[in-house]
């Protein structure tokens, strides 16, 4: 099967959210996914949304989130993106304990195989999350150390 992408953009409000789960959940179907790892990819897009709604517009408030999803044979991709205020600190540096969020960042880490977290070209803010199918784990996969 050759890649296919489906792209979606809404408002950077919660209640948007199931509508990323639920594209998770559709298109994970065609990449081999079981329904653990299904399952851990919902949580982790529901946790990179959340993170947009949250942190991404705290001025106005109002954004957009665009969610990119690309199936392949042995592998699910997920890009979540927004236009907002950004990473405000070098990746790698912990944050001071007075500006330390929630636990999304480390559950997305503990539920895929690759993570990649990178300003946007317009100083927006880019995660792309990468899952195997299980069978692709530990032979030649992105997990392997």
């Amino acid at each position: 099967m050759s890649a296919e992408a489906v792209r979606l953009r809404f408002p950077a409000r919660a209640e948007y959210l199931l509508l990323a789960r639920l594209a998770v959940t559709g298109v994970a179907r065609r990449s081999g996914l079981g329904r653990k790892d299904v399952a851990d990819l919902k949580l982790a897009v529901t946790e990179a949304c959340s993170n947009a709604v949250r942190h991404a517009y705290p001025v106005s408030g109002a954004g957009e989130i665009e969610l990119e999803l690309v199936a392949r044979d042995d592998r699910l991709e997920l890009v979540v993106e927004d236009h907002g205020a950004g990473i405000r600190l070098p990746l790698g540096v912990p944050p001071p304990a007075s500006e330390r969020g929630g636990m999304g960042l480390p559950l997305i880490r503990a539920v895929v195989d690759d993570l990649a977290i990178r300003p946007g070209s317009d100083g927006g803010t880019v995660v792309h999350m990468t899952k195997l199918a299980a069978g692709t784990r530990g032979a030649g996969g992105l997990d392997e150390v």
